[in-house]
Parts: structure tokens; sequence; C-alpha cells
């Protein structure tokens, strides 16, 4: 049996005894703490449930009701766009279409970064909002903001993609990101509490040696966890280590993977492994909750959180699209017709899974080579990048392993001073260093460009040591 392909739209699970107790203690702290946080996503989440299953007529009307409230409020509000939709010599109540819609022009990263406070919502004080840096993977990273809400409804289509798992609200999410500054700092105790009472338990991919992954299979084991979601690079490595080491992990619903592409031999060496179908996930920092594997193994784009446009390619016929998107939920920074740099099409067939948003396929996607020390740990390429997150001075980047202990950092100098630039490289060099008990040599290189890879995309992170998976 193909694992990863198992119908799951209508099957009912039955849960043990034991597991219905834990389930309504799992419920019980998700509540308390999003209460205690504000946050409505349980609401929203019982809101946009039954979404992807209403009628098509029915959910293409709600899609262009939120983007001509979305642009209404971007006139009104935003100077980046009352100033566009002035030059334009229109007003956002003439977009009374998609074909309307597509006539604006598209956004770029570079507009973004050289215009960014003419983005914000009027009335809004950053100082109060989320800010955000983009996950490096096809070019500069890029500054944004955005609010509660939008943190309230990112959360709840998370949750959404989840059911489609057989997952209950409560039931422990196993997530496999990089710890950041601000989690690196937290006690032990602190972080274990926060952990259990959020019924999310983060590992930290940035480390993934084998003594750390053999924490990670007790621990599964300890807090129960039912889904996971994670970087597939660092799940396929986990996965083969289970293999290889003839461990055992039980009882998991499902496998989320985001954030890198999905290759096919991860996808099949994760589900040997965890014995459960595995979701693709698609977004990205900046625009989040784009589009979302279902249980056959097609990606459905959300179009009640997005739109999802393909621009002409610059290329020969054949060559992938540019993909262009529109966050519905963001109204304190709206990203309106912004081009990611991310590559696909948009498909005209349908899926009989049940679930009636719109398909499309991901031609081009995220790549993150992990990193191997000299003492033999495996640090997954987004530590390297985050070195570099809100850095001054610095217009693009590229960490380059040419050995276990040899890394060379290329930059192209941008807006800043000398010195920030200096400071950023500084701390960068330090950071990396921690990650060895041996030695790591890095040169620091400052260049006019960097080359893009075969596919024209940039490479943050590139390891002659290892492959991607």
């Amino acid at each position: 049996m193909n694992t990863d392909r198992i119908d799951r739209s209508k099957e009912q699970i039955a849960l043990p005894k034991s597991d219905y107790t834990s389930l309504s203690t799992g419920r019980v702290l998700l509540e308390a703490t999003l209460r205690l946080r504000g946050s409505r996503c349980l609401q929203l989440l019982r809101e946009i449930a039954h979404n992807p299953f209403a009628p098509t007529s029915e959910s293409s009307s709600k899609q262009l009701a939120r983007l001509s409230h979305l642009l209404a409020h971007a006139e009104a509000r935003v100077p980046y766009y009352r100033e566009m939709f002035r030059s334009l010599r229109i007003h956002s109540s003439d977009i009374r279409s998609l074909s309307d819609f597509s006539q604006l022009p598209i956004l770029t990263k570079r507009e973004i970064r050289e215009r960014e406070p003419e983005f914000l919502c009027e009335g809004v004080d950053p100082q109060k909002l989320f800010k955000g840096s983009s996950g490096g993977s096809t070019g500069e990273p890029l500054n944004f903001y955005y609010d509660q809400t939008t943190l309230d409804a990112s959360e709840a289509a998370t949750f959404r993609n989840l059911l489609q798992s057989g997952w209950h609200p409560g039931e422990m999410i196993g997530l496999f990101i990089g710890f950041d500054k601000r989690t690196r700092q937290v006690g032990h105790w602190e972080f274990e509490v926060r952990q259990m009472v959020r019924r999310m338990y983060q590992f930290n991919s940035f480390h993934c040696g084998e003594e750390e992954m053999d924490g990670w299979i007790r621990k599964f084991r300890r807090i129960g966890v039912r889904v996971v979601i994670g970087f597939p690079s660092t799940l396929a490595r986990f996965a083969k280590h289970i293999l290889e080491t003839r461990s055992r992990i039980s009882a998991i619903r499902g496998v989320f993977t985001t954030g890198e592409k999905l290759f096919i031999d991860q996808r099949e060496i994760i589900a040997e492994a965890f014995k459960c179908p595995i979701f693709d996930c698609y977004g990205s920092s900046e625009v989040r909750n784009i589009a979302t594997e279902c249980s056959h193994g097609r990606m459905h784009i959300n179009t009640d959180y997005v739109v999802l446009e393909t621009a002409a390619s610059s290329g020969p016929p054949g060559e992938p699209e540019p993909i262009v998107l529109t966050s519905l939920w963001n109204y304190v920074m709206p990203f309106i017709r912004y081009r990611n740099e991310d590559y696909g099409g948009l498909l005209s067939d349908t899926c009989n899974c049940g679930n009636n948003f719109p398909l499309m396929r991901l031609d081009v996607g995220r790549v993150s080579d992990n990193f191997i020390m000299p003492d033999g740990r495996v640090v997954h390429g987004q530590f390297f990048t985050h070195t570099m997150y809100r850095s001054e001075g610095i217009a693009n980047f590229q960490f380059h392993q040419t050995a276990p202990d040899a890394i060379t950092l290329w930059l192209v100098p941008g807006h800043g001073t000398a010195e920030a630039r200096e400071s950023v490289i500084r701390a960068a060099v330090e950071q990396i260093n921690t990650l060895s008990s041996l030695p790591i040599k890095v040169e620091v290189h400052e260049v006019d460009v960097i080359p893009v890879s075969p596919t024209g995309k940039h490479r943050y992170t590139r390891s002659d040591v290892i492959s991607h998976t």
C-alpha cells in the first residue's frame, strides 16, 4: 500500500479510551493558551473548516468579495496603493472581476524594499505589529508587518490542513523548524511548559545530528505527537535515522511538509518511517497558506486566503511561469499582485477528493542544503540565512560550504555603512563557530553579483559536502 495516499476525507477515526482523556486535556490546554493570547484561531477554524467543500461558484464569489474589500481598503488607507490607483486613473470599485484585477501592475520585492513605509496602513503603529522577514530562498530577505488577525487566520488555516489527516485540536503537534534567538534564550523548564500548554512542541531543525535525533524519538513517545509539520530535508533525515536505528514511531496521523521543495525520495522515506499520509503545503513568510495537498496528493489553492495568478514567462515556451500572489488577510501591509519569485502553474482539471478549491502545480520551490560540521553535527541551511535577517549594508548573500571546516560567505554590498556590514559579518561568524567543537574557517568575499542556479533561483545556502536529502 502507498502509505502517503490514504484517503481519510470521510474516515471516522476511533480513539482508544486513553486517547479521549489526553485529547480532552489537550483541548482544554489549547483553548486556555489561545484565550491568554487573545487569539481567535479556533473561532476562525470553525468558520473556514468547510470552505474547501463549498461549490466552486460560492468560493469564487466569496473570494471576489473579499478581494474587493481589500482593494477598497488599500486605496483608502495605504499610500502606495492610493498612488497606484491615482496613476492608473481608476478606482478600486472599477475592479469588478479577476480579469479586471489582472490588469493591475505586478508588485516586486524591490519596490517593497525601496518604499517600505508606503505599504503600511495609515494610522497603524508599527511598534504594535509583528515584524517578519522572508525565508530567503530566492534573493534578498524582505521585511514586512502583520497583525494579530493575520496571525490568527494563519494558525486557523494550518489547523484546517491538519484536520484532513484525522487530527483533533488539542492533540500534540511536532513542529520541526529552527530556533530563533528568543527561543534559544528561554530556560529549559519554561520552554517545556510552553510547548506542552500550546500543544505544539518545537524541535530545533538547525541541529539534527544523531544524538539530537535520538532525543527526538524519546520525546515523541513521551509527549504523544500525533501530527508533524516541518522542513522536508530535516524530516527526511529524521526518517532515515528512525529506519536505520529500527526505532518505532507510532500513531502519527499525518506529516505536513513546508518551507522547502519536497522531493520524491524524501516523500517516500518519510512515509516509510512514519507510516502515515504525507501532505505538502505551499506558503511563504510574507504570503501564508497559499496551497495544500489533499489526501489524493493534489495541490489545492486556498482561495479564501489568496488570489493566485501566473505571469507570462520571459523564457521559451514551456518554461515555468512566475507565481503572482495577493494575500486576502493582511490589511496592515497588503501584498497585492506580488511576485514572490516562485514558479508554477494553474491546472484546469478537478480532484475527486471532495475539496473543490482549484488545483495548481509548483514547478520550482525552495531548496535549503544541510551543512555538516567538522564534528559531524548536521545543521539546517536556514540557520545561516537567519544570521543575515534584517541586516544593514547587505543587498544579497550566499553561504557556500566547500568542506566540513570551510565556508565561504559571498556578499553583495547594499545600502548602509561598511561598519554596519562588518558588524553583521562578525556576529554571523561568531554564531557559526558555536556550531562545532572543532574550528570552522569562514572566508568573506564581496562581489557585485551572485550567480543564480540553472533553474534561475538564488540559493542562500549551498553545500558541497552533503546533499539536501
